[in-house]
């Protein structure tokens, strides 16, 4: 990794506050994250502080440790599309019935697709 690739204002891109957020979340330690995939401690707390970038290849091994689902990558990289509120209320019911966003989201799309055929 180069040490010199940082853009002029690589938080504005990445939400490195949610990110180290989500890792702690996840119980992982920047040791703990080495051994899953390999990113050294010092690289990893650098590019938490915005001092580098990571490749993305990268960025998407941390995604898939944290166990991150679509609607926390997009917060992630600032991409709101939804209303936080009604992020958060379809968070509390997918906990509420035993499911996960990505699973509830899938769901969704296949009652949608079927139904929209149907209507046809």
């Amino acid at each position: 990794m180069s040490r010199g690739n940082k853009p002029a204002n690589l938080d504005y891109v990445i939400n490195l506050r949610k990110l180290k957020e989500f890792r702690r979340r996840a119980g992982l330690s920047l040791k703990a994250v080495q051994e899953a995939t390999g990113i050294l401690p010092s690289n990893l707390s650098e590019f938490e502080h915005g001092r580098i970038m990571l490749q993305f290849h990268k960025i998407k091994l941390l995604i898939e440790l944290y166990g991150l689902d679509v609607f926390e990558v997009l917060d992630i990289l600032r991409l709101r599309l939804l209303d936080p509120k009604l992020l958060r209320d379809f968070r509390r019911a997918c906990r509420q019935v035993g499911t996960t966003p990505a699973q509830a989201l899938r769901d969704f799309l296949v009652v949608f697709v079927r139904e929209a055929r149907n209507a046809s």
